[in-house]
This record gives C-alpha cells, structure tokens and sequence, in this order.
C-alpha cells in the first residue's frame, strides 16, 4: 500500500505524540509491576532495564543495560539483553529491532560500526563485512501483535585479548525505505560487558560518551629578527610552541611550516616565504604537560610582495602516551613591507621673483615609484618669506601620478640669498605611519619698490567767457569762409594762367601769319578780327 508524502507526515506526527505517551507509560509500568517485569522500548530517551532494578533506567550504572534510537519508529526490542564478552573468547550479540509505525518499511539495512582500535571496538574484525540485510519490517496495521513484529538480528564476535574490564558501546547504522518511497536512516546503540585481563585495566565505569580529553598544541607565540620584514629580505623566525594538556606528555612531534601561496611562475606555484635551509619540517622528541619548546628557521620573504599580512601555517603530528596519533593545525600572520619610494618632476615657478604681496604660481607632478600605495599625499610650504601653503595629492597607487597646483604669497624677504625655498612632501603607509622628504625650489621674494609715474600736471586754470560749443562753431564757420576765398583765389590763378597761356599761343600763331599773309590786309587784326579804329561803326559802340 503507498501513501502520498503528505499523509506520511501526518500519520508521523501522530506517531511521535503516541510514542511519547507509551514512554510515559512504560516508565509507570515498573514502578507499579515491581522486579522482574520486561518493558517495550519506545522511546530514545527512555531505555530498557535488565534484571529488577526500581527507578529510573538512566539511574547509576543502569544506563549500560539499556539500548537507544535515534528514530520513534525503528526501535530495540524489549527481548534486548547486554551480553557479556570475556577476553580471547566469542559471544553472540543478538539486537532485536521492532517496526513501530502503521505501515510496512522495506529494504531494511543493519551494519554495526567497527573501529581498528580497542577502546573504539572491542571485537576483532575478522570478516570482510557484518552488514545483515531484512526485507521487510511489518507495521502494526499488517501485525498488531508487538512481539510477533520483532525481528532479532545475531552476529559472532572474538572478543581482542586486550579488552578492558567494564562497558563498550555499540552502535549500529540503519537505513530503509518508507512507505513513501524515501529512503530514511536511523542509529539504535547499546552496550556490551567486557571482562578482561587485570592487566589491561578497566574502563571505571565511565562514559563511553564522554570524549577523552585530547593534548592541545598552540603557537603561544613567534618573533622575527628583525622586526619589520620586507620584500626580497631574509629573517629569522622564532615561534613558541606550548602544550595545553594539564595531565598528557606529547611525543613524537612532526612539525612542518608553510607560508601562503601567493604567486606562480610557468613552472609551479611558490611561497611567499622561502626556507633558507632547505626544509621547512622539525622533530621535537616530546613536550610535557603544560611545557613549551620553540622552533627557530631561517626564511626569506619572496621579492616582489606586497605589503600586506601573510599566513604562516604549523601542521602538527603528535601521540600521546599510549601512541594514539593526533593531528591539529596553527596559523599566525607575519607582515611584510615594501619599500616605498616617490619622485617628482622638475618644478615649475612662475614667477621665480617676487615682490611681498605678490603671487607665484609653483607646478609639478608626484610619481610613485614604489610597490605600495602612498596614502594622503600632501605638499606643505612653511617658510618665513611666503604665506603657508597646503597642496593636498591624496592616494598613490604603485605607478599612479599626482599633480601639484598652488599658488605661493609673498611676506617676507627671502632669507636665503640663493633664493632657494623648501617644500615638504609627506604620505602614510598601510599602518599609519607618516614618513616626509624635503625638497628645494627657486622662488626669491624682494622688497616691493615704488613706481615712477613722472612729473604731476599742471593744473589749467579754468576758463571763463565764452562756452566751448559757441568757440567750436565759429571756429568751424571761420574755416569754411578760409576754404571759399582758398578756392576763388585758385580758380582766379587757374584763369590767369589759362589767359596767359592762350595769349602766348595767339603770339606764336601771329609771327607765323606775318611771314605767310601780305601787309595788305588792312583792317583786320592779326587774330582774325576787325580792327576797329578801321570800323566806325564798332568803335561807336565801344565809345556807347
């Protein structure tokens, strides 16, 4: 029969609240019976007792007589007895398992948990495998009968022949299939009695739960010579090395050191510290309770790191004084520094001489020329002869530039004759710290001289009469009158000279008539006119 995943669920829940009751229940049940009655187990926290003991199981030394689940479905049965193993000798442990849910479970798997060593597992393992494998554990609903639904599982140990005296525990995995087709696991421990040989010891009744306290190796601390480590340099480190245990002798200490891998070539990776010797591992023969003993090695910080924290690693292989081996790991960290450098371009002042009062404008560029980061870079100019100055660069990255940009005020006499003005340029590193340098540059400032603006004019005494408009037309009317009489005089001369110059052609023309033209001609001008005193009539006119 299959049931939806949901409906499983539920049907659990109400499982777990049933068989929290029937534990309820089971623990009424002997106080009441008395000796000698057997109980079903039911839940993981309650356990089943063996023999007729009152009170609780978990009471006293009870709780080696009981066997747990950490699963309300899948249980020991109440037919669970702790069986008693004796050295050199087999027993058979029986451990029977119940279904407790409604429905069927299929594909039931029972392995018991080995260990190679004694106090893990105080059986020899002789086989290849002790794992039992059930078809199917039915439910209530397929055999209401508890007991009819138990189903025992046996296995045959050889008890070792160093077993201790007292109780071992066993533990045995367990998985299968739900009614839903999921696969679910579950751990059911119970205990077995061991006798052994005086000599083995005993096991003193206690808890098998109970973890054994474990020796503790730490770095109590390290110091390197130096004391700051920077790249491409060599040191020594001294790590201290101490054991924690109040009660246990460590022996047989392997120690290998390791840096972090920071970087690779074509060939292979490499460590950012290298061992000078050619090792990196010690051997330390034992360290008693509470005692120290220190490493010391040579290394060499890889050139080229950055300046930063770097992980060193102890691995750590010890036993204690039973030759049980323990491994355990301690990291610290180691800070390299770069060296960090700077330099600047050739300044630029301009002006490079200055009165008091006056402004020079001072140029140049910061290049960080290290393999770390220069953080609030700052240029600060203090000098009696000019005004306090602050250029503020702020974070160098490696190979990054910054410029500088200011403006420098004259308040004083230069005091040195050269002219000659120191900056500070300042940074911090990765811890804070602040480092400076002094730089030069050529700015001279003088005593500011007095300007020669030449002889102060006279002052025209102001004039009176009449205004300076009127003056300005006649003036102006007094120049156009000029231009008139300029012009009829040239046009009087022009006439002149053209009167002048058509007489002396007239002339010219009359000599070369006279030698042509006979005296005869009476009356008439050389010119062509008539002559008048020959004409009354004409001469009559003129005289009107």
């Amino acid at each position: 029969m299959k049931i939806d995943r949901g409906q499983y669920k539920r049907i659990k829940a109400a499982a777990v609240i049933t068989a929290t009751l029937i534990a309820a229940v089971m623990t009424i049940i002997p106080m009441l019976a008395g000796p000698g009655t057997c109980i079903a187990y039911a839940d993981p926290t309650s356990t089943y007792n063996e023999g007729g003991s009152e009170g609780p199981a978990a009471a006293s030394g009870e709780r080696y007589n009981s066997a747990t689940t950490t699963n309300p479905f899948l249980m020991p049965g109440n037919t669970w007895v702790t069986p008693v193993a004796t050295y050199g000798q087999d027993v058979i442990v029986v451990l029977p398992v119940v279904n407790m849910f409604k429905y069927n479970i299929t594909d039931v798997i029972i392995t018991p948990r080995l260990g190679a060593k004694t106090d893990d597992f105080p059986f020899e393992i002789s086989n290849t495998g002790y794992t039992q494998k059930i078809g199917t554990l039915v439910g209530e609903d397929a055999q209401p009968d508890y007991s009819s639904r138990i189903y025992n599982c046996a296995w045959m140990f050889r008890t070792r022949e160093n077993v201790k005296t007292g109780y071992y525990k066993l533990d045995f995995d367990i998985t299968y299939t739900d009614p839903t087709c999921a696969v679910d696991t579950t751990v059911i421990s119970v205990y077995v009695k061991t006798v052994g040989l005086p000599e083995n010891g005993t096991t003193d009744g206690v808890d098998p739960d109970k973890k054994i306290s474990t020796p503790r190796l730490i770095v109590k601390g390290f110091t390197t010579s130096p004391e700051e480590i920077y790249s491409g340099n060599q040191f020594t480190l001294n790590v201290v090395i101490e054991n924690t245990s109040k009660d246990t002798t460590v022996k047989n200490l392997q120690m290998d050191l390791t840096a972090t891998v920071e970087g690779s070539t074509t060939q292979a990776s490499y460590a950012a510290f290298l061992p000078t010797s050619g090792s990196n591992s010690f051997y330390i023969d034992s360290i008693s309770p509470g005692g120290q003993e220190e490493l010391t090695m040579d290394f060499e910080a890889k050139s080229g790191l950055e300046q930063k924290p770097y992980v060193m690693t102890i691995d750590m292989k010890y036993e204690d004084a039973e030759a049980n081996p323990y491994e355990g790991k301690a990291t610290f960290s180691i800070p390299v520094k770069q060296v960090s450098k700077f330099d600047i371009s050739t300044p630029e002042v301009e002006p490079s001489m200055i009165a008091i009062g006056e402004q020079s404008n001072l140029m140049f560029s910061i290049y960080n020329t290290g393999k770390t980061t220069l953080y609030n870079v700052q240029v600060n100019v203090n000098d009696p002869s000019v005004q306090p100055a602050l250029a503020y660069v702020g974070n160098l990255a490696p190979g990054a530039t910054g410029s500088v940009d200011v403006m420098l005020t004259g308040q004083a006499v230069s005091e040195s004759p050269e002219g000659i003005l120191p900056l500070q340029i300042s940074y911090e590193d990765e811890s804070g710290a602040v480092f400076s340098q002094a730089r030069n540059i050529n700015l001279s400032v003088e005593e500011a001289m007095a300007e020669d603006f030449g002889p102060m004019p006279e002052e025209e005494p102001e004039q009176t009469g009449i205004p300076v408009w009127l003056k300005i037309l006649i003036g102006a009317g007094i120049g156009v009158v000029l231009l008139i009489v300029l012009i009829v005089i040239i046009r009087s001369i022009r006439k002149k000279k053209k009167k002048q110059a058509e007489d002396e052609l007239a002339s010219e023309l009359l000599d070369e008539s006279e030698e042509e033209i006979p005296e005869a001609v009476e009356g008439k001008d050389l010119s062509g006119k008539d002559d008048p005193a020959a004409d009354p009539d004409e001469d009559d006119e003129s005289g009107d």
